[in-house]
Formats: C-alpha cells, sequence, structure tokens
C-alpha cells in the first residue's frame, strides 16, 4: 500500500506550487485582472486541481488494470473452471472530481460461458 494523502502532499508540496505558478502564468500573463473576483478565481482553481485529480485517477487505475498477468485469471466463480483472458471493455465512474473512464479486465469461463471481472466489483485491493 503506498503512502497517506498528507505524507504524499507536504513531499509534492514545493512540485504543486511550481506547477501553480506556471498555470497561473498561462492564464494570467498580465497577472490577475484587478477587481478578479475571489469566487472566480477559486472556482478556476477548483476545476483544475479537481481536472488533475480526475487525470491522476484515470492514469493509475487504467494502469492497474493493465498489469493483469495471465498466471492470475483464477477460476470461474460459477463454476470452477479455468478462466481466460477475453477483451477489455471500457468502464466509467462517476466520481467526486469527475468522470474517470478505463478499460476493465475481464475474464471468461469457457465452461459455463460467463464473463466477469476478476478483481470483482471494485478497482484495486
Amino acid at each position: 500500500m503506498g503512502k497517506d494523502a498528507v505524507t504524499i502532499r507536504e513531499e509534492f508540496h514545493a512540485r504543486l506550487g511550481r506547477m501553480a505558478r506556471e498555470l497561473a502564468q498561462e492564464l494570467y500573463p498580465d497577472g490577475l485582472p484587478r477587481g478578479t473576483k475571489f469566487s472566480e478565481l477559486e472556482a478556476i482553481a477548483g476545476a483544475l486541481g479537481d481536472e488533475m485529480a480526475r487525470q491522476l485517477i484515470a492514469i493509475n487505475v487504467q494502469e492497474q488494470a493493465d498489469d493483469w498477468p495471465e498466471e492470475e485469471l483464477g477460476e470461474c466463480p460459477v463454476c470452477g473452471g479455468a478462466a481466460r483472458k477475453a477483451p477489455a471493455e471500457p468502464r466509467v465512474l462517476t466520481t467526486t472530481r469527475g468522470d474517470v473512464a478505463w478499460k476493465q479486465r475481464v475474464a471468461n469461463c469457457p465452461r459455463c460461458r460467463r464473463a466477469f471481472s476478476p478483481s470483482g466489483s471494485s478497482v484495486g485491493p
């Protein structure tokens, strides 16, 4: 298991600060326009943060789904037959940061013809 969110935030604080300054330069090359409401700036910052979070989730979920050794296929949860890898299926999950899409690993059972996700109904351990 990885580090907790507080530890990660502390470790990436300086890098995130540099990224924020870089984004601010692109958004407001001449500086924040005079009269900009704080709520407007907060909405933009929140949208950028949500998009960063959504992409971070999507990248890691897809990498986890792609890292699936053939020897871990297991057996069919219905009949116990040997499972084999089937074509991945597109999945979309609505998170608090927006929709996250990936291709879900799928297995099928040649004996009973059932398709299933070897990882169960959720992503990750």
